[in-house]
């Protein structure tokens, strides 16, 4: 009884058949063009690119050259992009209009608004008109600073004592 009992394990044993099958998994990811921007603190729910401050002056009418103002911000805002996306930036006449490319500051009732530009270059030579687009393209490093400088020029007359003040809309598109 023996022997057909080890007969019949090593008869299993070498007829039994391995099976195997190979199989495939395909892996992708599809990278579609987007951007996000960073360093943008949000306040009360609306995202804040920073303040242009042209801080105190008793006068504006200093001959000795204009009233400068950047972006003041730990961090200068920036998109951040697939390289060679497309993207523009708009920027509104704000809560006080504006024409080509001044828009203005005002102050309490019965004060003159003072006129102010807003340059994309710290040298203040490449000015945002209102409401017109400035395109670019991402460069390969994915990155683009968002900068906003502003400037008044010497006014021929001295503004009234006030705070004056702007707020205006920046559209990033892309």
């Amino acid at each position: 009884m023996k022997g057909i009992m080890v007969m019949a394990v090593v008869g299993a044993l070498c007829c039994a058949q391995a099976s195997a099958a190979q199989l495939q998994v395909e892996v992708r990811v599809n990278v579609m063009r987007g951007c996000q921007l960073v360093d943008v603190p949000r306040e009360a729910g609306v995202d804040q690119l920073g303040v242009l401050d042209f801080g105190n002056t008793a006068r504006l009418d200093d001959r000795s050259g204009a009233l400068g103002a950047a972006l003041t911000h730990s961090r200068l805002p920036r998109l951040e992009c697939n390289p060679n996306t497309p993207y523009q930036v708009r920027i509104d006449g704000g809560l006080h209009g504006g024409v080509g490319e001044v828009r203005y500051l005002a102050g309490e009732e019965r004060t003159t608004p003072i006129p102010y530009r807003i340059y994309r270059d710290a040298a203040r030579r490449i000015a945002l008109p209102v409401n017109e687009p400035v395109s670019g393209v991402v460069p390969d490093s994915g990155s683009v600073e968002l900068p906003l400088y502003a400037r008044i020029e010497p006014l021929a007359r001295i503004p009234q004592a006030s705070r004056y003040t702007d707020v205006l809309k920046v559209t990033v598109t892309w």
